[in-house]
């Protein structure tokens, strides 16, 4: 063997040394981790969510009239809560039963509805973050009056 082929095996196995302690240590730090994109932090490294989210508009009890035919959009908006990967939002007609949530990117606070139909809607917002125990709790339902008065 020559010179330079001993310095590269030399190399080659502090490599492969590096490589193996690397993974050793991190199957043995997650033993239940058999792919990285699967890893979920111990339920005791979780933080505790903030307060929900408050809503701010349309304000609650309001009626919105136009006096052009449907459809219209409206504009909800809510705060902005601290570290908030997304929201989710039910949004309906019925304050009885609110359908799935829609997420809403965490960095706009606010999402645009068309309503095609007199009546009231109701809706609620949350907050998400991977780092927390669980969503924020929902915020309190607001509802508010859409009427066309020609």
């Amino acid at each position: 063997m020559i010179k330079g082929e001993k310095r590269l095996m030399k190399r080659w196995r502090h490599y492969i040394f590096i490589l193996a302690t690397a993974l050793f240590f991190f199957f043995t730090q997650n033993p239940g981790c058999k792919n990285p994109n699967e890893y979920q932090p111990t339920f005791d490294s979780l933080y505790h969510p903030p307060p929900a989210p408050e809503l701010i508009s349309p304000s609650n009890d309001t009626s919105i009239w136009y006096q052009a035919p449907f459809p219209h959009e409206v504009i909800l908006k809510w705060s902005y809560v601290e570290g908030a990967e997304y929201y989710q939002l039910q949004f309906s007609n019925d304050s009885m039963s609110l359908p799935d949530a829609r997420m809403i990117n965490a960095y706009v606070c606010s999402t645009t509805i068309e309503l095609n139909r007199n009546g009231y809607y109701f809706w609620h917002v949350r907050a998400y973050n991977r780092k927390w125990t669980w969503y924020t709790e929902w915020s309190k339902i607001w509802h508010f009056g859409v009427f066309y008065s020609p």
